[in-house]
């Protein structure tokens, strides 16, 4: 199970790969939010588009691996307005 620190490690590490991937934002959120235990990031993507993304990333701790799930929401892009 992630924590907050594993999740945000993720995010910050594997954030660009996501945004290149087809996320239009990308942050970290409680995995109970999005029926999943600990943490989890969450890629954000527009309704209707067509991703491949991951289902997760490793991560290295002093205790060992710990794989973060990723979570994908669709909501549409923030525009100004």
């Amino acid at each position: 199970m992630a924590s907050e620190d594993d999740a945000n490690k993720v995010r910050q590490e594997h954030g660009r790969d996501l945004l290149k991937m087809g996320a239009h934002a990308v942050g970290v959120e409680e995995g109970k939010n999005h029926g999943q235990q600990g943490w989890v990031v969450v890629a954000h993507v527009a309704p209707g588009a067509k991703v491949d993304l991951p289902s997760s990333f490793s991560h290295s701790t002093k205790g060992g691996k710990v794989e973060v799930p990723v979570v994908v929401v669709r909501s549409k892009p923030y525009s100004l307005e």
